[in-house]
């Protein structure tokens, strides 16, 4: 197997649950760093199109979106499982819930203001927000959505309440990761980490988190990484492909975010199971890739 290649970012909130999921799984992996801003030539030279980080690869295998990773993570390196069986339902359902609390973060510090550098704000504002939204309008609402965050907390607090060391037991799961990496951003800023202040579990519970680590990290360029995924074959699909009605394997495919501002991917239709999207295409510099993705949130359609 190829060894583990992480593209990100250190700020990215998401790249952090993906470098605990390899702290928890004590992987050695490769680091790439993403540029924060477009352009970004590399990654797109690999992902063909999809411009969020993280990015996992393995060889010639891009993976993208945190869910689809964390199962990538799960089927080739299941020990130990960061969803453990019987418990996938509730891990993939907690994350969900952690990650729109995300996302109200993200909202509410919008509307604070001078926590983003202002090229960060206008990379954002050209690149992913929708056409119309202003994001100066989220100060009319910032008091409801640190309301939200509070909420959210109390409710995190609660799961902890029996005293239990993780939120499904005794050792962290998927659940930890994403319930973790939103409170990162809640902590960039004094107006937001006031709302931990109150919190007697989750403090805690966060600091037995972050003590799982990264693994152990080696940096190396976005051109090596490019370098090994032309070296390397997509490695060969086991099981029964699971198409969308009408499709067939080889077909002209674009894979489309339901999130606004993620990119698109155009390729060729790959075997893939009942979780995950997969196109084959080819990369000017990288050579025969297969992209990844998660089924929930990304839709595939013919190619026009």
């Amino acid at each position: 197997m190829s060894e583990i290649i992480l593209h990100h970012y250190d700020l990215s909130p998401y790249a952090e649950k993906i470098r605990l999921a390899l702290g928890r799984k004590s992987l050695t992996w490769r680091s790439v760093p993403t540029p924060i801003v477009m352009p970004k030539p590399d990654h797109i030279e690999l992902t063909g199109g999809y411009r969020r980080v993280p990015v996992l690869q393995i060889g010639a295998d891009i993976y993208c979106d945190t869910h689809c990773i964390a199962r990538a993570l799960d089927r080739l390196y299941p020990d130990p499982p960061l969803s453990p069986p019987g418990r996938e339902t509730v891990e993939h359902a907690f994350s969900r819930w952690a990650e729109t609390t995300f996302m109200m973060g993200v909202l509410a510090l919008f509307g604070i203001g001078g926590v983003f550098s202002e090229e960060f704000m206008e990379d954002r504002r050209k690149t992913m927000v929708p056409p119309g939204a202003n994001l100066e309008q989220t100060k009319v609402i910032l008091s409801s959505k640190l309301l939200q965050i509070r909420a959210n907390l109390d409710l995190l607090e609660r799961q902890l309440a029996d005293g239990r060391a993780f939120l499904m037991g005794s050792e962290p799961g998927l659940s930890d990761l994403s319930a973790f990496h939103p409170l990162l951003l809640l902590l960039s800023h004094p107006r937001t980490s006031a709302l931990l202040a109150p919190l007697r579990r989750v403090p805690a519970w966060s600091e037995r988190v972050r003590a799982i680590g990264h693994g152990k990290a080696t940096p190396i360029t976005s051109g090596e990484a490019i370098a090994i995924a032309r070296a390397a074959r997509p490695a060969a699909f086991e099981g029964e492909p699971v198409l969308p009605e009408g499709m067939q394997l080889g077909q002209r495919v674009v894979i489309l975010a339901d999130e606004y501002g993620s990119g698109t991917v155009a390729g060729t239709l790959a075997a893939s199971g009942l979780h995950e999207i997969a196109v084959r295409r080819e990369g000017e510099r990288a050579g025969e890739l297969v992209v990844h993705f998660p089924r929930e949130d990304y839709s595939v359609v013919a190619a026009g």
